[in-house]
Protein backbone atom coordinates (compact mmCIF):
# COMPACT_ATOMS: atom_id res chain seq x y z
CA UNK A 1 0.00 0.00 0.00
CA UNK A 2 2.56 2.12 0.63
CA UNK A 3 4.18 1.89 -2.60
CA UNK A 4 1.03 2.34 -4.40
CA UNK A 5 0.64 5.75 -2.29
CA UNK A 6 4.12 6.72 -2.99
CA UNK A 7 3.10 5.98 -6.89
CA UNK A 8 -0.01 8.23 -6.60
CA UNK A 9 1.66 11.26 -5.02
CA UNK A 10 4.34 10.82 -7.67
CA UNK A 11 2.22 11.28 -10.31
CA UNK A 12 0.33 13.76 -8.23
CA UNK A 13 3.34 16.22 -7.45
CA UNK A 14 4.67 15.72 -11.87
CA UNK A 15 2.78 18.10 -13.83
CA UNK A 16 4.36 18.12 -17.06
CA UNK A 17 3.89 21.67 -19.27
CA UNK A 18 2.92 20.96 -22.72
CA UNK A 19 4.99 24.18 -23.85
CA UNK A 20 6.45 24.62 -27.67
CA UNK A 21 9.31 26.64 -28.78
CA UNK A 22 10.59 26.96 -32.46
CA UNK A 23 13.09 29.34 -34.53
CA UNK A 24 12.29 32.08 -35.75
CA UNK A 25 15.01 33.08 -38.60
CA UNK A 26 16.60 36.49 -39.62
CA UNK A 27 17.21 36.93 -43.18
CA UNK A 28 19.31 40.03 -45.12
CA UNK A 29 19.83 39.69 -48.50
CA UNK A 30 22.08 43.07 -49.14
CA UNK A 31 23.02 44.98 -52.07
CA UNK A 32 26.05 46.45 -52.93
CA UNK A 33 25.50 49.94 -52.40
CA UNK A 34 27.76 53.79 -51.71
CA UNK A 35 26.20 56.62 -49.67
CA UNK A 36 27.27 59.90 -49.41
CA UNK A 37 27.45 62.12 -46.14
CA UNK A 38 28.67 65.78 -46.33
CA UNK A 39 30.31 66.03 -43.11
CA UNK A 40 31.34 70.11 -43.08
CA UNK A 41 30.92 72.33 -45.48
CA UNK A 42 34.09 74.35 -46.42
CA UNK A 43 35.21 77.77 -46.09
CA UNK A 44 36.37 79.93 -49.33
CA UNK A 45 39.08 83.13 -48.23
CA UNK A 46 40.57 85.66 -50.05
CA UNK A 47 43.92 85.03 -51.89
CA UNK A 48 44.75 88.41 -53.84
CA UNK A 49 42.02 90.51 -55.01
CA UNK A 50 40.73 88.20 -57.94
CA UNK A 51 41.27 84.32 -56.16
CA UNK A 52 38.72 82.89 -53.43
CA UNK A 53 40.65 79.19 -51.75
CA UNK A 54 40.01 77.04 -49.44
CA UNK A 55 43.40 76.59 -48.96
CA UNK A 56 44.48 79.90 -48.64
CA UNK A 57 45.05 81.11 -44.77
CA UNK A 58 41.90 80.73 -42.46
CA UNK A 59 39.99 78.79 -45.43
CA UNK A 60 38.87 75.25 -44.33
CA UNK A 61 38.27 72.18 -46.62
CA UNK A 62 35.03 70.52 -47.20
CA UNK A 63 34.43 66.96 -45.44
CA UNK A 64 32.37 64.31 -46.76
CA UNK A 65 32.85 60.49 -46.21
CA UNK A 66 31.71 57.72 -48.72
CA UNK A 67 30.35 54.46 -47.54
CA UNK A 68 30.75 51.57 -49.71
CA UNK A 69 29.49 48.18 -49.15
CA UNK A 70 30.67 46.51 -52.19
CA UNK A 71 33.35 46.95 -54.72
CA UNK A 72 33.87 48.56 -57.90
CA UNK A 73 32.67 51.91 -57.08
CA UNK A 74 34.69 54.67 -57.69
CA UNK A 75 34.41 58.48 -56.44
CA UNK A 76 34.99 61.89 -58.18
CA UNK A 77 34.52 65.48 -57.95
CA UNK A 78 32.28 68.05 -60.24
CA UNK A 79 33.33 71.75 -59.43
CA UNK A 80 30.76 74.26 -59.88
CA UNK A 81 29.53 76.26 -62.93
CA UNK A 82 28.87 79.31 -61.53
CA UNK A 83 28.43 80.38 -57.82
CA UNK A 84 24.76 79.84 -56.74
CA UNK A 85 25.08 83.36 -54.93
CA UNK A 86 27.47 86.16 -54.98
CA UNK A 87 27.08 90.07 -55.11
CA UNK A 88 25.36 91.63 -58.65
CA UNK A 89 27.72 92.18 -61.10
CA UNK A 90 30.20 88.74 -60.31
CA UNK A 91 31.61 88.05 -63.40
CA UNK A 92 32.97 84.84 -65.06
CA UNK A 93 34.62 82.31 -62.66
CA UNK A 94 36.84 79.04 -63.36
CA UNK A 95 36.52 76.57 -60.60
CA UNK A 96 38.87 73.89 -59.43
CA UNK A 97 38.59 71.11 -57.38
CA UNK A 98 41.36 68.79 -55.44
CA UNK A 99 40.49 66.13 -53.09
CA UNK A 100 42.25 63.53 -51.37
CA UNK A 101 40.78 60.56 -48.89
CA UNK A 102 41.58 58.36 -45.97
CA UNK A 103 39.96 55.40 -44.56
CA UNK A 104 39.16 52.54 -46.41
CA UNK A 105 40.46 54.51 -49.72
CA UNK A 106 44.13 56.53 -49.36
CA UNK A 107 44.83 59.38 -51.82
CA UNK A 108 47.06 62.25 -51.76
CA UNK A 109 46.07 65.05 -53.55
CA UNK A 110 44.59 64.67 -56.62
CA UNK A 111 42.41 67.02 -59.08
CA UNK A 112 38.52 66.80 -58.27
CA UNK A 113 37.91 65.10 -62.00
CA UNK A 114 40.28 62.19 -61.32
CA UNK A 115 38.32 59.06 -60.97
CA UNK A 116 39.39 57.18 -57.69
CA UNK A 117 38.36 53.50 -56.76
CA UNK A 118 36.99 52.64 -53.57
CA UNK A 119 38.10 50.57 -51.09
CA UNK A 120 35.29 48.82 -49.07
CA UNK A 121 33.86 50.55 -45.72
CA UNK A 122 34.04 54.48 -45.24
CA UNK A 123 36.65 57.01 -47.13
CA UNK A 124 36.93 59.92 -45.91
CA UNK A 125 37.39 63.09 -48.35
CA UNK A 126 38.90 66.21 -47.87
CA UNK A 127 37.79 68.39 -50.61
CA UNK A 128 39.28 71.98 -51.77
CA UNK A 129 37.78 74.31 -54.22
CA UNK A 130 39.71 77.70 -55.75
CA UNK A 131 37.81 80.01 -57.63
CA UNK A 132 39.70 82.38 -59.61
CA UNK A 133 37.73 85.98 -61.27
CA UNK A 134 38.34 86.22 -64.83
CA UNK A 135 39.63 89.36 -65.23
CA UNK A 136 37.55 91.01 -62.48
CA UNK A 137 38.00 91.39 -58.61
CA UNK A 138 35.57 89.45 -56.28
CA UNK A 139 33.53 92.26 -54.75
CA UNK A 140 32.65 92.68 -51.08
CA UNK A 141 29.87 90.19 -50.26
CA UNK A 142 28.70 86.72 -49.73
CA UNK A 143 29.63 83.58 -52.29
CA UNK A 144 28.49 80.21 -52.33
CA UNK A 145 29.04 77.40 -54.33
CA UNK A 146 28.64 73.57 -54.57
CA UNK A 147 31.46 70.95 -55.26
CA UNK A 148 29.19 67.73 -56.14
CA UNK A 149 30.90 64.47 -55.06
CA UNK A 150 29.94 61.70 -56.86
CA UNK A 151 30.21 58.24 -56.32
CA UNK A 152 29.50 55.19 -58.99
Amino acid sequence: MKYIYSCVLLLLGTTASLGAQSDLPFRANLEESCTIEIRSDGVLVRDGLDVLDSEAAGGNSGAATVYTTGAGFQASLKAPEAFSRAPNGTGAVTFMTTYSSTGATSTAKVPGSTITPLGVGASNLSVDLRAVADNAIFQKGAYEAFVTVTCE
